[in-house]
C-alpha cells in the first residue's frame, strides 16, 4: 500500500529536469512561431505553407539562418517581426527571459530555480544570478542598438528611411544572435553580397557576431575583471584565446585561398579583399551571412568554411557548433596524451576529466549525426539539380548538413530545392544543433551515483 502511494505521488508531481525544460521551451517557441507564420496576414501572397512556416520558425528559433523562401519577398512586416522575435528569444533562450521575471518577482528563489536559470544561460555555476542576467540583457540591448545605429549609415541611403531603419534593426539583432537572416533580398541581393565593398557594414556585423558568439559568462568575466586578464576564469581564457586563434588563422588562410579567386574576392581592391576575407573567417562562427557567393569558394576555402562552421562559437552564447572550448579541450588532450601527461593543463590549471569526456562525446555525436544525415540526404536528393542550377551532390549536401547542425545558415543554394524528407532532416538537425551539445554537457555534469562495482581495468591496442 505504501509503495502504491509513493508511485501515485510521483505521478502527480512529475520531476522534469531543468535541461529537459530548456529543450521543451525551444519546441514550444517553434510551435508558436509556426502557427503565427501560417496566418494569412503573415505572408504577402498566396496561402501560408506549413512546411515553409515550420522550417523558417525552426531556423529562426535555433538561430540558424537557413531558409526555403526569401524573407522579405515572402513574409509581410508582421511575419518579419515574428521572425525577429523568434531570433531574439532563440538567441538568448526563452527560459532566460522567464528567469528574469522569476528572479525579480519571486522573493525566494529556490535552488532548483537557480539551476534552471543558469542552465538556460549556458552555465553551471549557481551564484551571482541577478548580475549575470543584468549583464546579459543590458549588454544585448547596448550592442544591438549601437549596431543598428551604425548600420543605418549604409542601409538608409540604400533602401530609404523606413526600410533602411527596419533593415538595420533586423540585421543587427540577427547578427548579434548569430542567426544570419537578412532582408536584403528587397534590394535584389543575397545576404550581404550587395555590401561587399562597404567595410562599415561588414565590420559592424563581424563585431556583433563575435560579441554575441563569445558567451554570456565570458562577458561577465570581462565586465567584472575588465583588463585584469589573470583574474579571468579558465573558461573565459580558453574561449577568448581559441576564438582569437581561429579568427586570425581563418583570416590568413582565406587570404591565401581566395586572393586570386575571381569568383569570390579576386577582382576586388586590396582593402576589400582584406575586409571580406576577415568577414569570411568570422561568419562561419554560426552567423550565416555571406558577402560573396558560396558556390564560388575555392576547394581550400570550402573546406575551411565547413571546419569553422562545425567548430562554431562559445559555450553559453548565441552561437552553435561543437563550441571553441570543446575544440580547445580536444587539442589539449591530444597534446597531453602525446606527451604521456596524466593531466590536461593550460593557463596553470588542469581541466576536469568529466569535461574531457564531455568534449569527446560532443564531438563524436556531432560527427556521427552529420555523417548519417549526409548519407540519408544523398540517398534521397543526390544527383538532382537545384533551381538555380547548383548540383545537389556530396559537396553541397555536406555544406548544408554542417550548416544546419552547427546552426550556421550558410548555404550553396540547394535548401529550397530539397525534398520534404531532406527539409525535415534539416529541421531536426537545426533543433539538435541549438540544444544538442549544450544539453549533453548538462547531462554529463549532473551528479550521478558511482557504480556499485568497480571493474578491473585492462589495456587495449589503439591507434
Amino acid at each position: 500500500m505504501r509503495l502504491f502511494k509513493k508511485i501515485i505521488m510521483k505521478l502527480k508531481k512529475p520531476k522534469i529536469r531543468p535541461v529537459a525544460l530548456v529543450a521543451l521551451s525551444f519546441v514550444l517557441i517553434i510551435g508558436v512561431g509556426t502557427g503565427l507564420l501560417c496566418l494569412p496576414f503573415a505572408v504577402k501572397s498566396g496561402s501560408a505553407n506549413f512546411v515553409t512556416a515550420l522550417f523558417t520558425a525552426t531556423s529562426a528559433t535555433c538561430v540558424t539562418g537557413l531558409t526555403v523562401a526569401e524573407i522579405y519577398s515572402t513574409f509581410t512586416t508582421f511575419g518579419q517581426a515574428v521572425i525577429l522575435v523568434l531570433i531574439q528569444i532563440g538567441g538568448l533562450g526563452f527560459i532566460t527571459f522567464i528567469s528574469l521575471l522569476l528572479l525579480f518577482v519571486k522573493k525566494n528563489v529556490t535552488l532548483s530555480d537557480k539551476k534552471l536559470i543558469m542552465q538556460s544561460a549556458g552555465g553551471l555555476q549557481r551564484t551571482g544570478l541577478k548580475p549575470l542576467l543584468k549583464c546579459i540583457f543590458i549588454g544585448t540591448f547596448i550592442f544591438e542598438f549601437l549596431g543598428a545605429v551604425l548600420l543605418c549609415i549604409s542601409f538608409v541611403p540604400a533602401a530609404g528611411w523606413g526600410k533602411g531603419i527596419w533593415f538595420s534593426v533586423f540585421t543587427s539583432i540577427s547578427s548579434f544572435c548569430n542567426a544570419g537572416f537578412a532582408l536584403t533580398d528587397a534590394l535584389g541581393q543575397q545576404s550581404l553580397c550587395g555590401f561587399a565593398s562597404d567595410p562599415l557594414v561588414l565590420l559592424v556585423v563581424s563585431a556583433l557576431i563575435v560579441t554575441g558568439g563569445s558567451g554570456f559568462f565570458v562577458w561577465y568575466d570581462v565586465v567584472e575583471h575588465k583588463h585584469h586578464i589573470s583574474r579571468y576564469s579558465l573558461h573565459a581564457k580558453i574561449a577568448l584565446s581559441t576564438t582569437g586563434i581561429l579568427i586570425l588563422g581563418g583570416w590568413v588562410l582565406f587570404l591565401l585561398f581566395e586572393w586570386n579567386n575571381s569568383a569570390t574576392v579576386g577582382d576586388m581592391g586590396v582593402i576589400d579583399k582584406i575586409v571580406n576575407c576577415l568577414f569570411m573567417a568570422i561568419t562561419p562562427r554560426t552567423a550565416g551571412f555571406n558577402s560573396v557567393n558560396m558556390n564560388g569558394l575555392s576547394d581550400g576555402g570550402y573546406l575551411l568554411t565547413v571546419v569553422l562552421m562545425f567548430i562554431g562559437g562559445g559555450s553559453g552564447s548565441t552561437a552553435g557548433g561543437i563550441k571553441v572550448t570543446t575544440l580547445a579541450v580536444l587539442v589539449l588532450t591530444m597534446i597531453a596524451s602525446s606527451r604521456r601527461n596524466k593531466q590536461v593543463s593550460v593557463f596553470k590549471r588542469s581541466i576536469e576529466p568529466s569535461d574531457i569526456y564531455s568534449a569527446i562525446a560532443i564531438a563524436v555525436i556531432y560527427m556521427l549525426a552529420a555523417i548519417v544525415s549526409v548519407l540519408l540526404i544523398c540517398g534521397v536528393d543526390g544527383g538532382r539539380v537545384a533551381a538555380d542550377g547548383t548540383a545537389i551532390d556530396i559537396k553541397s549536401i555536406l555544406f548544408e548538413v554542417v550548416s544546419a547542425i552547427s546552426a550556421t545558415g550558410l548555404s550553396m543554394g540547394i535548401t529550397s530545392s530539397l525534398t520534404l524528407f531532406s527539409k525535415l532532416m534539416l529541421i531536426v538537425l537545426m533543433y539538435f544543433g541549438r540544444i544538442g551539445g549544450y544539453a549533453l554537457v548538462l547531462i554529463f555534469s549532473e551528479n550521478r551515483r558511482p557504480p556499485a562495482v568497480t571493474r578491473l581495468s585492462e589495456h587495449i591496442m589503439v591507434g
